[in-house]
């Protein structure tokens, strides 16, 4: 089964695919790849924008998509719906949205798709790769705002959530989670992160990116509860469909293969209340 994404941090382009069942993907794996956190503050200055953008409606009719942005600048999305795109583009500081945190809008933003290029100005053209990666919520966020006149409001609302917790009253973990600290930079390999359908397996993560990491096959946000601090590796195996394997669910999987337990629970979030938007003008 081809993986969703293999993200290394060395690597010299940065893609998401995303599946239609996979859609809440989008928004994980842009939080994932991220260099840094995004601040997302209304008065930020300067407003972040792309330069030049065409956008047309899709007439692919594969149920997936991709979101890429390349060297020098160049963005492209290809069959992405507008709610899609909103995972990503309006995730927090502390993660990313999933589509019961974004609230109203008219029942398009789900079903068209739209063939996005956009390019950067010159002074965001000459960053790093991953720091222009980390700066397309923003950069998507305009593109919306611009484009498609949306416009949104945010709520705390009480929605379901995994916590993550330790399932061993000893702290004893898992044998497919072990602490681990390589050197990203000298060894990207050993910091990959690798997205199977029914698989997932990284070094070099800190808990924080392991619960992103986890709310996409679950998805749902996953909280942290585990006080575990420094970085690990792990892999973690599971059948999405348990009629047809005798392999874990993913429930079980996470207990025991990492040693780590998860429990639903209502917590407050974070939610995205759409008040305004419109098909774009195609170009």
């Amino acid at each position: 089964m081809k993986s969703l994404l293999c993200q290394r941090l060395g690597g010299s382009r940065l893609e998401v695919r995303v599946k239609a069942r996979h859609a809440a993907i989008a928004g994980l794996l842009l939080t994932v790849v991220s260099a840094a956190p995004v601040a997302q503050t209304p008065d930020a200055t300067p407003r972040l924008a792309f330069e030049v953008a065409t956008i047309k409606r899709s007439t692919s009719l594969d149920p997936g998509g991709t979101l890429r942005m390349q060297p020098g600048g160049l963005f492209r999305s290809v069959n992405i719906s507008v709610r899609s795109m909103m995972l990503g583009a309006y995730r927090s500081a502390g993660g990313w949205l999933f589509p019961s945190q974004i609230v109203g809008g008219p029942a398009w933003l789900s079903t068209d798709r739209y063939d996005i290029t956009a390019r950067v100005g010159n002074e965001l053209a000459t960053l790093p790769q991953a720091e222009l990666f980390g700066k397309l919520p923003l950069l998507l966020q305009s593109l919306l705002e611009d484009r498609f006149r949306l416009t949104v409001h945010h709520e705390t609302r009480s929605l379901p959530v995994y916590v993550l917790t330790l399932a061993n009253k000893d702290g004893r973990l898992g044998p497919q989670l072990r602490a681990s600290s390589p050197d990203c930079a000298a060894d990207p390999n050993k910091c990959a992160i690798h997205f199977l359908t029914g698989h997932l397996s990284g070094g070099g993560i800190d808990l924080e990116n392991l619960t992103r990491i986890l709310s996409g096959p679950l998805e749902r946000l996953v909280v942290d509860h585990t006080g575990l601090t420094g970085r690990f590796e792990f892999d973690l195996e599971w059948s999405p469909d348990q009629s047809a394997s005798d392999k874990p669910s993913i429930f079980s999987a996470v207990q025991e293969q990492l040693g780590l337990r998860l429990e639903s629970v209502r917590e407050p979030v974070d939610v995205v209340v759409i008040d305004h938007v419109e098909r774009p003008t195609e170009d």
